[in-house]
């Protein structure tokens, strides 16, 4: 079980090959513009994360698919998966 972490939009292009149906992704940085079309383009089985401060500095929303998620759950959800890859 991996945590991807994406840091831009083209990021998740990268990552797909990598992604397995137990990953989790989180998306930080300016990697949240893409919260809004992200379940489109990754499994259903796939948990998707979005870091909430980086979301409100760049005036965006949440959306309601995905979870927001502060800086000490990140930490949180670095610890609970057994490898941490960013992109």
């Amino acid at each position: 079980m991996r945590l991807h972490i994406l840091n831009s939009p083209s990021s998740l292009i990268r990552c797909q090959s990598s992604l397995s149906n137990t990953d989790s992704l989180i998306l930080i940085e300016d990697a949240v513009v893409i919260s809004a079309s992200l379940l489109n383009s990754v499994g259903e089985s796939n948990a998707v994360y979005v870091l909430n401060d980086d979301l409100l500095r760049r005036g965006i929303k949440p959306s309601s698919h995905i979870k927001s998620v502060d800086y000490a759950q990140f930490v949180d959800l670095c610890a609970a998966h057994t490898q941490c890859l960013s992109w």
